[in-house]
């Protein structure tokens, strides 16, 4: 019986070690990966289009030029 249990303690022990270990080695997406990002305050044109209503029933065509 005491031999289930230090299986047990010696797993806790472990998991706890590998997870403190990944925690300490992830690195946030914004250090990893830099690049331009969209401002959601701002989404300017970049997003739905330039005509985007916010209405799915209604389509507005752009006047001819």
């Amino acid at each position: 019986m005491r031999v289930i249990f230090s299986a047990i303690a010696v797993s806790f022990v472990l998991a706890l070690v590998a997870g403190g270990g990944y925690m300490l080695a992830q690195e946030p997406v914004y250090r990893a990966q830099p690049m331009p990002s969209v401002r959601v305050g701002d989404p300017g044109q970049n997003l739905v289009g330039e005509n985007y209503s916010g209405n799915p029933g209604e389509v507005r065509q752009k006047p001819p030029s």
